[in-house]
């Protein structure tokens, strides 16, 4: 079984300000838990295919402040860059290949968290 400590590793995260936060591995897991049933991203993603650059901002924008609560540094630097192409609410050249980095960074994160809570096992 893959520890909190590792999954932050893992993911490039930042454990120590984690729990410093949160206080208890426990917690840090149940928040991590919330995080793959937080629909952000589906929303990230139906927005940018209707072209809704309104809304795909906001759930970026939500995203970002989740994984920072999180302290998952790594994948929200990449949903960062995403949210600022996306502050201007407008079609932008960024915006697909910044998507495409989003989507990847949030595959391996649903990937260590899932590995963190034993649902791949």
């Amino acid at each position: 079984m893959m520890t909190v400590e590792q999954c932050y590793t893992q993911l490039g995260g930042d454990y120590a300000d984690i729990t410093r936060r949160m206080g208890t591995d426990e917690r840090v897991i149940k928040f991590l838990g919330m995080l793959l049933r937080d629909n952000s991203f589906e929303q990230l993603k139906t927005a940018l295919e209707k072209e809704d650059y309104g809304t795909a901002f906001r759930a970026a924008h939500t995203l970002k402040g989740v994984l920072l609560n999180l302290s998952l540094t790594s994948q929200a630097k990449v949903i960062s860059e995403l949210t600022e192409v996306l502050r201007p609410q407008q079609a932008n050249d960024q915006i697909g290949p910044l998507f495409e980095k989003a989507k990847a960074a949030y595959a391996e994160l649903t990937m260590g968290i899932e590995a963190l809570l034993g649902k791949n096992e």
